[in-house]
């Protein structure tokens, strides 16, 4: 009997435990979310490749939580590295892809990062003043997330598609960057500070910076949580402890820039 109660009160523990840690898991906002995406990809006539590009690490389509390490997503606990991959694999599913063609695809990613090394080295190099310039403006600035490419911008959680501005509306304890629920044709637009940095992205030809506490990476490209690209730090060291970012390798460039490829 005693033990009986015991079980009962450890289970009863844990599950109070998981709400508090996890409020989330009852509100079924991964799911909401993966509905929206297959929703509109399937309404809108989304090409695979679309797809792949607005769901790259910090665009719109992104499902990785920022602050926080663990998630509850679809019925389990997940690193937030794992739940862009798991909706990466229902999406080749709905697309066709085969299961060996969707997992060589980041396997071929990150070879072409390592492949790409040598010539983003010299070009960042060869572009040092600009790269300055944006560091400058990036570690001055209120925001963490800057993304830019095609009609994409993006600062924080303000968006801009065309001439439309655009923020998703986040429940309060939901800790994914996006939603089903959009807020468009917003009166808040973009500083000058936020188009300088934007347009400066633009023209290095790399898509996304994020901003943490130690200092910038810079996305060159992006597949579910994969990447690779730049990292600056004042100090000439580079960050290996952030979680967005699982570093497999890394190679310093000058007296502030490495180079580097995550998965």
């Amino acid at each position: 009997m005693l033990k009986k109660i015991l079980s009962f009160i450890l289970l009863t523990f844990v599950v109070i435990c998981s709400a508090q840690n996890f409020p989330e898991k009852e509100k079924k906002y991964d799911q909401d979310i993966l509905s929206f995406l297959m929703d509109i990809t399937q309404k809108d006539s989304i090409s695979l490749e679309t797809f792949l590009m607005y769901s790259k690490p910090f665009s719109k389509w992104d499902v990785r939580p920022l602050e926080r390490e663990k998630v509850w997503c679809l019925d389990t606990v997940h690193g937030v590295s794992e739940v862009p991959n798991f909706f990466f694999g229902i999406f080749c599913h709905m697309y066709n892809v085969s299961e060996a063609a969707s997992r060589k695809m980041p396997n071929d990613f990150i070879q072409k990062g390592i492949d790409s090394k040598s010539h983003l080295q010299n070009y960042l190099n060869e572009n040092l003043k600009k790269f300055d310039q944006l560091s400058k403006l990036i570690s001055g600035s209120k925001n963490v997330v800057f993304v830019s490419y095609n009609d994409i911008q993006k600062a924080d959680n303000l968006y801009q598609d065309k001439d439309t501005y655009w923020k998703y509306k986040i429940p309060k304890d939901s800790p994914f960057p996006i939603s089903s629920m959009v807020e468009s044709n917003l009166k808040e637009k973009f500083s000058k500070e936020q188009i300088r940095i934007l347009e400066l992205i633009k023209e290095l030809e790399i898509y996304a910076a994020y901003k943490t506490t130690k200092g910038i990476f810079y996305l060159a490209d992006g597949l579910t949580d994969n990447s690779y690209g730049f990292y600056f730090n004042s100090k000439g060291n580079m960050e290996t402890d952030n979680f967005l970012f699982r570093i497999m390798k890394s190679e310093k460039i000058n007296e502030n820039y490495f180079y580097y490829t995550a998965n």
